[in-house]
């Protein structure tokens, strides 16, 4: 057609291709923008801080590492790799080191652990959660995530076995063998290998062998220690134990909802110098012998201590745990571990701590070796006491969640 013969027709057409135009453009660009913000990302903040040793960091990329004694960014694709001698936490934040924190992975020796994914909505528009993908090759990592008020967490992770995905929660994931081992202490993890998919719920282990589909749930252990989470009325079956010098300012001892959990936090500051203690005490009267397996298992907080390292006597920590027993001659001992974050100074002439130094201001999930094996010809018999308590002079810490597992 000759537009010069039908000028009309060419106007029309004209007319309703930019009519057509306009609609599609006064439809699409809302939903584009629309379809933006509600799926628009950007990255979580993570850092690497190194616990005990040197770690190796590789950065995204890189085939060659570079060594780490203190903290260091992680982004998207940064792998980090413990010896035996080394230890770490991977903490996740919603921006920054002051925001919320979204998840802190702690990886035990000889840890091979790569963080593939990190992002978080970039708008308040979008609900949806924070992703966090990892992949674990080899060793063992406690993970402890946090469901912000904003955002929710959704976690996977990779093993060469199989994946595992969760959200808020406490789980502990471990590389053994040609076996993965998935452990829940808190939350719901869902477990996926060879087209099967299984469930485990608070309290529940699934493993994944190599080429097959998951387990089904077991038990994961008998907790000897009852209301362990500290969770509503802690009398009778916790008792307050406070030791401090007549006439001197004790410590504190309060139940409080810190991070979404509940907790107990141990509290003083009076600056006077004075030794004091404050804690809680179980009685657990449980015999165990016929067991092969005694951990402890404590999540807690540092907060503050005056007092550096264990103190004069390596015995004096913002966090510690006692527990009496009965070994197997008959005999009443004690075992201790204490836990603190400020070095003593290097002219101290006071004892080298025993305790482990942890980081101050994080989440810290210990979990104890067999105690059965460690302590050897005077293993215990009986578990009569536990005892959580803060030691020291001026202190201030929260602890979240007790454990004396026997299997």
């Amino acid at each position: 057609m000759n537009w010069r013969e039908n000028p009309q027709r060419v106007a029309w057409l004209v007319l309703t291709v930019s009519f057509s135009c306009c609609c599609l453009l006064a439809i699409a660009i809302p939903l584009g923008v629309r379809s933006y913000l509600l799926n628009a990302t950007r990255p979580i903040q993570s850092y690497v801080t190194v616990t005990t040793g040197t770690v190796q960091f590789f950065p995204p990329g890189a085939d060659d590492p570079s060594a780490v004694t203190d903290r260091r960014t992680v982004a998207e694709g940064g792998r980090i790799v413990t010896d035996a001698t080394a230890r770490s936490l991977l903490t996740s934040f919603v921006d920054d080191s002051s925001s919320p924190l979204l998840a802190t992975i702690q990886l035990y020796q000889d840890t091979d652990l790569r963080l593939t994914t990190a992002r978080v909505p970039s708008f308040t528009w979008n609900n949806g959660p924070a992703q966090l993908a990892l992949s674990l090759q080899k060793g063992r990592v406690s993970i402890s995530t946090q469901d912000p008020s904003d955002h929710p967490v959704r976690m996977r992770l990779n093993t060469p076995h199989g994946s595992v995905t969760f959200g808020g929660g406490s789980y502990d994931i471990s590389i053994e063998g040609d076996t993965t081992l998935v452990r829940t202490r808190a939350g719901s993890a869902q477990v996926l290998a060879a087209n099967r998919e299984v469930t485990a719920n608070t309290g529940e282990r699934v493993s994944i062998t190599a080429g097959g589909p998951p387990e089904l749930p077991v038990p994961a252990a008998l907790n000897l220690v009852l209301n362990g989470k500290l969770e509503g009325r802690l009398s009778p079956l916790w008792q307050e134990v406070i030791r401090v010098g007549t006439g001197l300012a004790p410590g504190k001892i309060t139940q409080e909802l810190v991070d979404q959990r509940s907790v107990v936090r141990f509290s003083r500051k009076t600056e006077d110098g004075a030794h004091n203690e404050a804690g809680l005490k179980q009685e657990i009267n449980r015999d165990v012998q016929g067991y092969d397996l005694l951990t402890l298992r404590l999540e807690f907080k540092l907060r503050y201590q005056s007092v550096p390292g264990g103190g004069y006597l390596a015995s004096e920590y913002p966090v510690m745990v006692d527990i009496g027993y009965t070994d197997i001659y008959g005999k009443d001992l004690h075992w201790y571990q204490g836990f603190y974050y400020l070095d003593l100074p290097q002219e101290s002439t006071w004892a080298p701590p025993t305790g482990e130094k942890v980081v101050q201001e994080i989440w810290y999930a210990y979990e104890s070796p067999n105690l059965f094996y460690l302590l050897g010809e005077t293993r215990p018999a009986r578990i009569n006491t536990i005892t959580v308590f803060a030691s020291g002079h001026d202190y201030e810490s929260l602890v979240a969640d007790i454990a004396l597992n026997v299997r």
